[in-house]
């Protein structure tokens, strides 16, 4: 079987990328900060469009969540705890902005019932929280910081049940200290409610997390789900290599301190997304029309 030269090239550039990329090292802002110019412009010329645009929307993100969470709670006076992998990269940017924040793998909860997980699942799930400093012991001792639950949302329940499952006994229990709050109202709040918060919303940044996809009905499972090394995902190179492009892209932005972005802008990637979308869903129609003719 013959092999196209588009393939092939893909592969080396890919190979390529590998190695500059390991030429850096672990990927973090002061290490993109001391790389070479040369290895740097070879990586922004292979990043594809749609990963430089997702890392500008994670430092737009990142930035204006950190500015509003400490405008409501105080600069320092927060925790913002990220459930699941949709927000995993925009708290994992937040700690360099200088954000505390705390990420647990957990999905499924939006047709689930919490009161159904067994306790030992419980359990394990609570010594994984304690390991990141998530127990009844933390919440009580830091009583002057709020802890804040964060999720995208749509119509607001897997929110309310994660917090219900944290608010279980065996976890954290019902503390004052401990509440919600949708990302989504966040990123949306300055746009007129044309949508624009589903730029950041679903499956757009969920490849780049560190976390796994950790079903409520399977929290025993935690420690599978919970780092790079382990995660099912994270296991083929080709998903390793991209969340490092990610976040080379993201760092490199950072550098440059020009990522910042404007409403036009914005909107321009906003009509970009939604174009995308309806080409996608238009070739999925036709396809789905020529095998229901088969």
């Amino acid at each position: 079987m013959s092999v196209s030269v588009s393939k092939v090239q893909s592969v080396n550039l890919f190979s390529e990328c590998q190695k500059s990329l390991n030429k850096i090292g672990k990927i973090t802002l002061e290490n993109v900060g001391k790389t070479d110019s040369k290895t740097c412009d070879f990586l922004r010329k292979v990043s594809p469009s749609r990963l430089k645009e997702l890392a500008r929307l994670n430092c737009y993100a990142a930035e204006k969540i950190k500015r509003e969470l400490d405008k409501k709670y105080g600069e320092n006076n927060y925790v913002m705890i990220a459930l699941g992998r949709s927000l995993s990269s925009i708290a994992e940017l937040m700690r360099y902005l200088g954000a505390e924040t705390k990420i647990i793998p957990l999905s499924g909860l939006r047709k689930g019932d919490v009161d159904c997980i067994p306790s030992d699942s419980l359990q394990v799930y609570k010594t994984y929280l304690v390991q990141i400093g998530l127990s009844k012991t933390d919440l009580k001792k830091n009583s002057d910081k709020t802890y804040v639950l964060t999720d995208y949302t749509h119509y607001g329940t897997s929110l309310k049940k994660a917090e219900q499952l944290l608010k279980k006994d065996e976890l954290l229990g019902d503390a004052p200290n401990l509440v919600s709050l949708p990302i989504s109202d966040i990123l949306g709040e300055d746009y007129e409610g044309k949508g624009f918060e589903h730029l950041f919303a679903c499956c757009r940044f969920k490849n780049f997390s560190y976390v796994g996809k950790l079903h409520f009905e399977a929290l025993n499972k935690v420690f599978e789900r919970c780092s790079p090394e382990r995660i099912k995902e994270f296991k083929g190179n080709i998903t390793q290599g991209v969340r490092k492009l990610f976040w080379f892209n993201v760092f490199d932005l950072l550098k440059q301190d020009n990522n910042v972005i404007p409403k036009r802008e914005i909107y321009a990637i906003f009509k970009h997304y939604y174009s995308q979308r309806a080409v996608y869903n238009s070739v999925e129609r036709e396809r789905r029309i020529i095998e229901s003719i088969k």
